[in-house]
């Protein structure tokens, strides 16, 4: 008997240290792994997080229960689409989904109750029949409710580049027991590296707001994440951005939504004089699939691009008559 209680507790331990935080980098399938930071689909331990501007979609039943299960969080900044009668999600009792401001459950069965959330036995804590449900909310077991108790209920966090490198700021319209926050970088969005530790706020209703300055930068794409520990010492990891800060004497360009659908939106800080060029849009073998002549004024100088292409990556550059200026990378989700 102690044999066997000596094995279930270690394959019970086996599994806490398989979990692992799976974030979103593309608006795809759940069931595909190529959604997920973690290079897999998420276990049933895992910290899962959607962040804003990502939609992720559950058209089968995906179920994160069983043997050894210690219980799944789901953090929602962006949007947990259910698509069609079979899409359901179920989890152990210990579990939480918290949607986010800005975070949204939706449904293409808002008529009838097929779609489900199921956390522990019983009757499921949403249904399609509910129709969407938008943040600041939490689903445990047995209870849906608004204003959700979360650590902290996090208005926005951003990044802009200065001179000085990265200048991080975020906010928060409440707090709980709050001791302090987490900033951490990675360059691929699996592998975090520790950047600073800001003091909280403990508890609080009133609204603060955090920044810090990241001087030492990476020369590409670097992923930003904020997390925050309470005073037990537990931690919940809050949404990801991610910023690119070349050197570039000629300005900035920013694309955003990136990824994009429908429309694209270019700004570009020119430090130069007026300059006549074109916006371009290349697939990946290198054709041109949009060409745009605009002239460039020193400041800000911004377009809106129809994008009506095929899923995939793309590369945006301007370019004067003498050289590329800008080059970025694109991608299109439809």
């Amino acid at each position: 008997m102690r044999f066997l209680y000596f094995l279930l507790l270690i394959l019970v331990l086996s599994l806490k240290l398989q979990a692992a935080t799976c974030t979103v980098t593309v608006s795809a399938n759940w069931t595909s792994g190529s959604t997920w930071s973690c290079g897999s689909v998420p276990s049933c331990n895992d910290i899962i997080i959607i962040p804003s501007g990502y939609t992720v979609t559950i058209n089968s039943s995906v179920d994160l229960t069983g043997g050894g299960c210690t219980g799944t969080k789901i953090n929602i900044y962006g949007v947990l689409f259910f698509s069609g009668n079979a899409s359901r999600l179920d989890v152990v009792a210990t579990s939480s989904v918290n949607i986010y401001t800005g975070g949204k459950i939706t449904t293409d069965q808002p008529g009838n109750n097929s779609q489900k959330i199921n956390i522990g036995n019983g009757s499921s804590e949403w249904t399609s029949g509910n129709g969407n449900l938008s943040g600041p909310w939490t689903i445990t077991n047995g209870s849906s409710t608004s204003n959700p108790t979360l650590p902290i209920q996090l208005i926005e966090f951003k990044g802009v580049c200065v001179s000085s490198g990265i200048h991080l700021d975020w906010s928060t319209a409440s707090e709980r027991i709050n001791d302090h926050f987490l900033v951490e970088k990675s360059t691929n969005g699996v592998d975090w590296q520790f950047v600073a530790k800001i003091q909280g706020n403990g508890t609080t209703s009133t609204m603060h707001r955090y920044s810090y300055l990241d001087t030492k930068l990476n020369a590409e794409l670097t992923y930003y994440r904020l997390s925050q520990v309470d005073l037990t010492g537990e931690k919940t990891i809050y949404k990801s951005i991610d910023m690119n800060c070349e050197a570039n004497s000629n300005g900035q360009m920013l694309l955003y939504p990136n990824p994009a659908s429908t429309q694209l939106n270019v700004l570009l800080m020119h430090n130069s004089p007026a300059t006549a060029g074109y916006i371009k849009v290349y697939n990946m073998i290198g054709e041109l699939v949009i060409e745009l002549p605009v002239t460039l004024t020193k400041g800000s100088n911004s377009f809106v691009l129809p994008v009506e292409l095929q899923s995939g990556t793309y590369n945006v550059e301007f370019s004067s008559e003498n050289s590329i200026l800008f080059n970025k990378k694109l991608i299109i989700l439809n």
